[in-house]
């Protein structure tokens, strides 16, 4: 199946993932000019019920205008979109896997382990940066790409901290969809996000990644992921520079 928007033509290959409200195609895409630029991730929103439509419809358009406003080496890039289309859609980057799967494999090095700490958290500061709060931190929606950088995905659920116009539906669909082991306390019991509640979700990383017996590691692990948010760190370059020094052997 052939598609076309503006001086651009894609062809899809096949479907390689798919989710409650939408679904990603591994597509080829060509220039005006006919030449193959490479394979690329297209994103879609699903058919939906009538009364689900425009609610989600508007979210879609959100995750896309977030996303694409993103410039940075751990975030993943869009590049083109049609939120006109009676099926939305938009197209990315292709992924070479993600860190759900690289876990599952078990094949990650302690030192890789470290690097994709590291990109995680610079992806997020710059996200927080943006007053973006991503709200679904966990492997699976941090992807890894062929020359080995992993990037921050999925803003299918991102606030962004400046509007205060998000629709309540919005606010219980991220509680609804969220990940159990990567929501902090006070997301279930009251529907409330910030910050620390995104480094709540990275610090469960840590024990994804199986770096908890180190004991300055150990000791990230439990601020960042305490009870009660004022014990949390405050912002992840707090995290970061703490878990550095754990991973380096330095005093705090």
């Amino acid at each position: 199946m052939d598609g076309y928007h503006g001086n651009y033509k894609y062809k899809i290959i096949k479907r390689i993932g798919e989710g409650g409200f939408g679904f990603v195609e591994k597509i080829e895409l060509f220039n005006i000019a006919d030449h193959r630029c490479g394979e690329y991730a297209r994103k879609s929103l699903s058919d939906l019920e009538p009364e689900l439509r425009d609610e989600f419809r508007r979210r879609f358009a959100r995750e896309v205008s977030y996303q694409a406003s993103c410039v940075h080496t751990n975030v993943a890039n869009i590049y083109l979109c049609d939120l006109k289309s009676d099926q939305p859609w938009f197209i990315m980057d292709l992924a070479a896997g993600d860190l759900q799967k690289d876990i599952e494999k078990g094949t990650l090095t302690s030192s890789q382990k470290i690097d994709v700490l590291m990109m995680v958290a610079d992806g997020l500061i710059y996200l927080h940066s943006l007053d973006y709060l991503h709200r679904d931190i966990k492997p699976s929606n941090i992807l890894r790409f062929k020359d080995g950088i992993y990037k921050v995905s999925d803003f299918g659920l991102v606030k962004n901290l400046d509007k205060s116009s998000e629709s309540e539906v919005i606010t219980k669909i991220a509680t609804a969809m969220g990940t159990a082991k990567y929501m902090a306390p006070e997301i279930s019991i009251a529907g409330d996000y910030s910050k620390r509640t995104d480094i709540f979700a990275f610090g469960v990383l840590l024990e994804d990644l199986e770096m908890l017996e180190n004991p300055g590691v150990h000791k990230v692990y439990m601020k960042s992921t305490a009870r009660r948010p004022p014990d949390r760190y405050a912002e992840v370059q707090e995290m970061r520079n703490e878990l550095v020094a754990a991973i380096s052997g330095e005093p705090k």
